[in-house]
């Protein structure tokens, strides 16, 4: 089933500040991989006929990769090597620190279907307190981050990688949890380049050269089979586990997590921050813009990205919380898109979040 934003049809960007789903909305600074994820915005054109048939294609020939009597969600762990030296929860609790405390799930109704929601968590850090950013504009409708140490944006994280084959790459990321940080299959099995990776810097609200909150090099991951094995971009998501001694989640917090409807997210604005590798190294980056496509798996928008951002989150922005409902993962040059956090993905999510605390 595909469902396309009249907006889809308008030629250019969607303006940020324009529609509005009651109270859903954008934020961004006030002051601010291998796999062809390139950067989107161009002009729409075709029927709706034609705009249907291209995301239903699209999505049946990845859907065609998965083998006969599986479901794609089968999970599937890898692990790495340390760099030389020089029955699933639907309630995920935040933590304030040590010791943590319980957050809070709820269950949302939105056009007869049901919306399941995790709460993330923001700690309040005293030497990081005000919400003063920099605003840089330039070309695109992409705007630098400054000030990477305030929540959300310390949550966001730069990946390093290292794979098998000893090759360099960089995604992004989002912390969900103390250990537990989203991002793409594609960024911990590289089918091109060895399978599972070697090892992954993460490096939570890293801005240039400052790394604010220091690093975790992590050399174990959670994907699951449709990406693995099959390489379907559908299942293009996974976990990198951090070190048990590196609860970088529990100074830098998290996001939550929300399983959302064909009409909650249909022409829902939402958010995206990550690293792209066409601006200066470290920096990062916000965008903001309306969902124009729903599929059974899958979101389309305009959100300005480039490589690099793979693995990034998106979320929604109301009432004073934010959840992520997609990771980005494709890009194209009428649309990028992103794995939706449909129930199988968003129990997956839950669950490694709460097995490594």
């Amino acid at each position: 089933m595909t469902y396309v934003s009249r907006d889809t049809l308008k030629p250019g960007p969607v303006e940020v500040a324009g529609f509005d789903r009651e109270s859903d909305g954008a934020e961004g600074p006030t002051t601010p991989a291998p796999g062809g994820h390139g950067h989107g915005g161009g002009a729409a054109g075709g029927t709706m006929n034609e705009l249907l048939a291209q995301f239903h294609a699209f999505e049946l020939a990845e859907e065609a990769k998965i083998p006969e009597g599986m479901d794609g969600h089968e999970i599937d762990s890898g692990t790495g090597v340390e760099p030389e030296a020089g029955n699933i929860d639907e309630i995920a609790d935040g933590s304030e620190g040590s010791p943590a405390t319980a957050g809070e799930s709820r269950y949302e109704s939105a056009g007869g279907e049901p919306a399941l929601e995790v709460q993330g968590h923001a700690p309040e850090i005293g030497d990081f307190g005000g919400e003063n950013y920099e605003v840089v504009f330039g070309n695109d409708d992409r705007v630098q981050v400054g000030n990477t140490t305030t929540y959300p944006w310390r949550t966001i994280c730069k990946l390093e990688i290292t794979a098998a084959d000893g090759a360099r790459f960089g995604c992004s990321g989002a912390m969900i949890g103390p250990r537990t940080v989203l991002t793409n299959g594609h960024c911990v099995f590289m089918h091109d380049h060895g399978g599972w990776v070697r090892n992954i810097r993460v490096i939570p609200g890293k801005n240039g050269a400052s790394e604010p909150f220091g690093s975790a090099v992590s050399t174990f991951y959670h994907s699951v089979k449709g990406w693995t094995e099959s390489q379907s971009s559908n299942y293009d998501y996974a976990v990198v586990v951090l070190p048990s001694n590196a609860k970088l989640g529990n100074t830098t917090g998290w996001m939550g997590l929300a399983n959302l409807s064909f009409t909650s997210l249909l022409g829902l604005r939402v958010n995206n921050s990550g690293y792209p590798g066409d601006k200066p190294t470290g920096t990062q980056w916000w965008n903001a813009n309306n969902v124009l496509a729903v599929t059974d798996r899958r979101l389309f928008y305009r959100l300005d990205t480039f490589g690099g951002q793979s693995g990034s989150p998106v979320w929604r922005f109301r009432d004073g919380q934010r959840h992520i409902v997609a990771v980005h993962n494709t890009g194209g040059p009428v649309f990028n898109g992103s794995v939706r956090l449909v129930k199988p993905v968003f129990d997956n999510l839950v669950g490694w979040k709460n097995q490594y605390t």
